[in-house]
């Protein structure tokens, strides 16, 4: 069984590959998780207001902190990752002849063999682009296990602190506003 899709719905899938990749994924994630979950937490009857503050205040530090290391970090190593690939290209009439790393510092860079294997310079720089960022993405995995405790904890803390208050306060003035007057009870009695 095949699934058949539109030649516009192809163009949209193909564009979401090549320019939606681990920081900008993660950065769509923390929006969505930002638009959604504080909401949540503060429509949480069930809770006091003072769990629902601190609860809400803390969910929008997780997501901030989150959202902030895990985009810098992700974009951080894929930075790295393209300063130790660094290339030289030796370009055939059709083919390249020849991919040799610029310095002894480009480990990243796999060893290619053109007489085996003919590429296009297009093909290369595609399949370049895309280990960069899977390396990247890879050493961001292991970077993010440390930064979960150095700096995402100690960040959502911060931020915790900051907006418990104003969260507090908000939920205090919807209270106040949900809450009938004088007036209003006695035109119902």
């Amino acid at each position: 069984m095949s699934i058949v899709i539109s030649n516009r719905a192809e163009k949209v899938v193909r564009a979401v590959g090549k320019y939606i990749n681990s920081p900008e994924q993660r950065f769509i994630q923390g929006a969505t998780a930002l638009a959604t979950q504080p909401f949540i937490d503060m429509n949480n009857r069930s809770a006091d207001e003072d769990t629902r503050a601190v609860s809400v205040a803390r969910t929008i530090g997780k997501i901030i902190a989150g959202t902030v290391v895990g985009v810098g970090v992700r974009y951080a190593t894929i930075f790295i990752a393209k300063r130790f690939s660094r290339y030289v290209l030796k370009e055939g009439p059709k083919y390249l002849e020849e991919i040799k790393r610029k310095s002894k510092y480009d480990v990243l860079l796999p060893e290619f063999d053109c007489s085996k294997v003919k590429i296009k310079k297009e093909d290369f720089l595609n399949k370049y682009n895309n280990s960069i960022k899977t390396i990247g993405t890879f050493f961001a995995t292991g970077v993010m296990v440390f930064t979960n405790f150095l700096i995402d904890a100690p960040l959502t803390k911060v931020i915790t602190k900051a907006l418990t208050k104003r969260v507090k306060n908000r939920i205090e003035q919807d209270r106040i506003a949900l809450q009938p007057t004088e007036v209003e009870e006695n035109a119902a009695a």
